[in-house]
């Protein structure tokens, strides 16, 4: 679902990207990261630092300057200028000692975790704070990373070469034989059969359980993943824009092998352990390579061998598949209308949201309108808009909130932050000086819309919290603000019985220690 990520502020370049996963994220996982330190651990540690600057300083103390007219003043120094100033009385040796002492203490907190690794930063993180220290350690040189990494942006997606392929991956630049297209870090699953599918009945209790007697469907993930045919193993690959590199049985000009030169992450003697002993890591550390096979050239789609088995499952489902009827699948949405067209070329049935949004010459339709040709029920409708949570509030009483304006080409910005699921409830046909059939990005779109957006929203006014449905109306909005949007699971791969398989490594690439669906004696010979 085009799911992008956008940088909260400038980043310098060898700088490493975070994202926020939320406390609860590392709160849960004590055993497996030790204490990972949170917001409240790095206010604690910067206050615990500001203690440790007085104890290099000695005491807190005072200077004694005249001024011009000669009156004594007594100015007491900032603790900040006195570290700046280096009047520690503990020389360099002496605070190394101390805080290897302060790291090692063998009661570990999260506080604790969040103070800089030696002595030298914990100086600095006093003087500006922890979080600036450890951004800038993160940075690495661009001449070691050119020796050390591995480049992540020589592919990008878009449209596929093959008819119906979707999205396929595309060389951004010149990538010779023998070249690296792209690492492939893996997450490894156990158990295939994790990703099995199976119908609800009644059980013993009355409850809900898993039928187990038949497998109706597969996890999309299984098309993600390598396997082997003797392996119960999955290998998901997660780097970015792999997932876009289509097969070709004959035509492909990218191998697959092991990783080099990664040792970092990819631990090579996992090669040779069981997959019993992979299912109890429960941390990342296997990788993949893409290496091109022939030069090639800028915007050339890539494509690797899925394998042999994987081709004569895709045949053969090609051949057998009968379309589900709605009765068989019933939670799918993309099949409970019938296609309707219209001059508009709405459709009723299934379509999804890039056919719609391509779509600049036809007028959206309204809600009124939407009664008797409705929109595909695989989209929703957003529109861009910045909503002033607070505004409705100060203008219309807390048990009415609502709010109208005109839509603010300044005001309204263009990041995807800002879609809200929206109604057109009106359509107005633009003045002749504002329609503009040669400009880019709607300029050429004859009408002005009228939006409304409802929303229940908690708010906190003054001594009480308020939960209320905010109603904002925008006037004037531009056809290049309003959005459809597909809504998850609508489809057609998630429709039961879609092809399901995972990719194949050859056998001279998967592990035989990998191999637990052979006898042991058969594998180890």
């Amino acid at each position: 679902f085009n799911r992008t990520s956008v940088a909260a502020r400038d980043i310098v370049e060898g700088s490493e990207l975070f994202v926020d996963y939320g406390q609860s994220w590392f709160l849960t996982r004590d055993g497996v990261f030790e204490l990972v330190p949170v917001q409240e651990s790095y206010e604690k540690a910067q206050a615990f630092l500001g203690e440790y600057a007085k104890l290099l300083l000695g005491v807190e103390r005072t200077v004694e300057d005249e001024e011009e007219e000669e009156e004594e003043v007594e100015q007491n120094y900032n603790i900040l200028d006195l570290l700046e100033q280096d009047k520690l009385i503990l020389g360099e040796e002496a605070q190394s000692d101390l805080w290897e002492l302060i790291k090692t203490f063998p009661y570990p907190t999260r506080e604790r975790q969040a103070l800089p690794d030696t002595a030298k930063d914990a100086i600095r993180a006093a003087l500006g704070d922890i979080m600036t220290v450890e951004e800038e350690n993160s940075i690495r040189d661009m001449e070691y990373l050119k020796e050390h990494g591995k480049c992540v942006d020589n592919i990008v997606p878009g449209t596929s070469t093959i008819p119906h392929a979707g999205r396929g991956a595309f060389a951004t630049r010149f990538i010779p034989k023998g070249g690296l297209v792209s690492p492939v870090p893996l997450v490894h699953i156990a158990d295939k059969t994790t990703t099995y599918m199976y119908d609800e009945m009644i059980g013993p209790h009355g409850n809900l359980v898993r039928n187990t007697s038949e497998i109706v469907g597969k996890q999309i993930i299984l098309n993600y993943c390598f396997g082997h045919p003797n392996s119960t193993l999955l290998l998901f690959p997660y780097s970015s824009n792999v997932a876009y590199v289509n097969h070709h049985l004959t035509e492909y000009n990218a191998e697959i092998r092991w990783a080099t030169d990664f040792d970092f992450f990819h631990k090579q003697e996992w090669l040779d352990k069981s997959v019993d002993f992979l299912e109890k890591e429960w941390t990342a550390g296997l990788a993949l390579e893409f290496i091109a096979t022939r030069d090639i050239q800028p915007g050339e789609e890539v494509f690797i061998n899925y394998g042999e088995e994987w081709q004569r499952a895709w045949d053969a489902h090609v051949e057998n598949w009968i379309p589900p009827s709605k009765d068989s699948d019933f939670n799918n949405l993309t099949l409970f209308t019938d296609v309707v067209e219209d001059k508009t070329r709405g459709r009723a049935g299934y379509a999804r949201a890039e056919d719609l949004n391509d779509d600049v010459e036809s007028p959206i339709r309204t809600v009124t309108e939407q009664k008797t040709i409705p929109y595909p029920f695989s989209v929703e409708m957003i529109c861009q808009v910045k909503i002033g949570h607070m505004e409705p509030y100060y203008s219309a009483p807390i048990t009415a909130p609502f709010f109208r304006r005109e839509w603010d080409e300044e005001e309204d910005p263009q990041t995807p932050e800002t879609f809200e699921k929206c109604d057109i409830i009106e359509r107005f046909v633009k003045e002749e000086e504002d329609y503009d059939p040669d400009e880019e990005d709607g300029g050429e779109h004859e009408y002005y819309y009228t939006i409304r957006i409802e929303r229940a929203a908690k708010r906190t006014l003054e001594y009480d919290n308020v939960l209320a449905l905010e109603t904002h109306v925008i006037t004037g909005v531009p056809w290049s603000a309003i959005r459809f949007k597909n809504i998850a699971y609508t489809s057609d791969v998630f429709l039961k019985k879609a092809f399901r398989h995972e990719m194949i490594l050859p056998d001279d690439l998967f592990p035989r220690a990998w191999m637990n669906l052979i006898p042991r004696e058969e594998r180890e010979s």
